[in-house]
């Protein structure tokens, strides 16, 4: 029987093992989030006009594989960077460590904000979803036109994206099994959109001297 407990305890091991036996770059998922965005969309607008369970919980599944892409192409990134005695051909093919500092972290700030506005569309544009698309959508903006190599988000820009993630599951939770009280949902609701103008702000003078 193999032993898959060393995948969970080093996920950089993980990662890289996909680097390696597949190819897999962290902008390959990246770009899993940037064209899953869509399709995830339309799922959405499924699931709101038949509020089916079923279909509900093949979003879940599908949501959380797309945003676990997230979590490895930074892991991935960081351990190819660690990689040693790698020759130019092998780090630009790769998406090594100067190709993340610019191009691929543009990209992966860019992916967050182009999957939550997906996200967000088919529940149509109401005064909270407005306020939460306008923000990532500046926010946008400032990562495709900054010159900043920041890698890292800042620590508000983290909590907002917890958040956000969160979000996307408990309105559908809501629409289709009404299991979530509304009150409670408008107050994560109102949390969440403090919490990414908090970000939107902390954000300016994060990168402001970059």
């Amino acid at each position: 029987m193999v032993d898959y407990s060393h995948i969970i305890k080093y996920p950089e091991k993980f990662v890289l093992l996909l680097h390696k036996k597949y190819g897999i770059t962290p902008d390959i998922l990246t770009y899993i989030r940037i064209f899953a965005a869509p399709w995830l969309a339309l799922l959405v607008s499924k699931i709101l006009s038949s509020k089916s369970l079923t279909l509900a919980i093949i979003f879940l599944v599908l949501y959380i594989l797309v945003v676990i892409t997230d979590l490895f192409d930074g892991t991935l990134a960081r351990a190819i960077s660690k990689t040693p005695a790698r020759n130019a051909f092998s780090t630009a093919d790769a998406g090594g460590e100067n190709h993340d500092h610019s191009h691929g972290g543009m990209l992966d700030r860019l992916a967050d904000k182009i999957l939550i506005i997906f996200m967000l569309i088919p529940f149509g544009l109401n005064f909270f979803t407005s306020l939460i698309i306008l923000a990532e959508s500046t926010l946008a903006f400032q990562a495709i036109y900054s010159t900043s190599d920041k890698k890292q988000a800042s620590y508000a820009g983290k909590i907002k994206m917890v958040l956000q993630t969160l979000l996307i599951p408990i309105l559908i939770l809501q629409v289709v099994t009404s299991f979530i009280p509304e009150m409670i949902v408008y107050v994560y609701i109102i949390i969440t959109i403090i919490s990414t103008y908090i970000s939107v702000y902390s954000h300016y003078f994060y990168f402001k001297n970059d």
